[in-house]
């Protein structure tokens, strides 16, 4: 397992599609490119209530696929997302 921190959390656009994408930091240096699909989750308490969770995006800054730097999209395109 590795400790890592986020750096910057994106929301990123290539045509119809839009998909979050969080950078990751390692404390050694490394950057790793964390897709984020799902942004809404439902489960069930050991008390049997219903709860949701969400994704806040409130800071995440929207950009188009070609203004992210080479690299993240050099990592996005390897992981075939779009």
């Amino acid at each position: 397992m590795l400790k890592s921190e986020i750096e910057k959390v994106y929301i990123v656009k290539k045509g119809n599609k839009k998909l979050v994408i969080e950078l990751h930091r390692t404390e050694d240096g490394k950057l790793f490119v964390v897709p984020v699909y799902t942004l809404k989750h439902k489960y069930e308490t050991k008390e049997g209530s219903e709860k949701e969770w969400e994704y806040d995006t409130s800071k995440a800054e929207e950009i188009n696929y070609m203004d992210l730097p080479k690299n993240i999209r050099e990592a996005l395109s390897r992981l075939q997302i779009f």
